[in-house]
């Protein structure tokens, strides 16, 4: 049977966040840890058909679909918004857009996925919109196959539609999902 990889998790934080969840320094650490998660479904190991879905945003979002590529799994992405107006949202870091990596990171995914794996919803700019591109990924994920939820989340509330707490609660997915947080990165864990 067919197996889906189901992503959700936390942009790396801007600079000016108050209350950090996400630090730029974890960022290998989380990496490493979507590796781990991932790595039990590549084409060689799991003999079944493997897909990664989620959406794009700086941080995790970005990191699960190089780790998938890396792994030979394909993914799929979807976005809230056409892509100009996602880069401003949710991927961009420098207002230097043209020496941000994230952008750079963003642009490479999004070339190199086949137009039949990516989705752009048109939706306005709202977080009603970015729970509306969850409940897609979800179905989407459910249509390929089996679905596994991994998270990379702090185990908060997001305070509105849409967040990473959002798509945990909502994901259903089959078997035992794989949740880290930045606590556990942290504690080495």
């Amino acid at each position: 049977m067919a197996i889906s990889l189901l992503f959700t998790g936390h942009m790396i934080d801007k600079p000016d966040r108050p209350d950090p969840r996400f630090p730029a320094a974890l960022e290998e650490e989380v990496r490493d840890r979507i590796a781990r998660a991932i790595a039990p479904y590549a084409p060689s190991r799991s003999g079944e058909p493997v897909r990664g879905f989620a959406s794009a945003a700086r941080g995790g979002d970005i990191l699960f679909h190089e780790r998938c590529r890396a792994f030979g799994i394909p993914t799929a992405i979807v976005l809230p918004f056409p892509p100009e107006t996602f880069l401003g949202t949710s991927v961009r870091m420098m207002e230097d857009v043209d020496r941000d990596p994230w952008v750079r990171r963003f642009q490479t995914l999004w070339g190199a996925t086949p137009r039949w794996m990516r989705e752009v919803m048109d939706l306005p700019i709202a977080d009603e919109s970015y729970r509306l591109c969850n409940i897609r990924l979800v179905s989407w994920a459910r249509q390929h196959g089996r679905t596994h939820l991994i998270a990379f989340w702090d185990g908060k509330s997001s305070g509105g539609p849409g967040g990473t707490a959002d798509m945990v609660a909502h994901a259903d997915a089959a078997g035992e999902p794989d949740i880290f947080s930045p606590q556990s990165l942290k504690a080495g864990h």
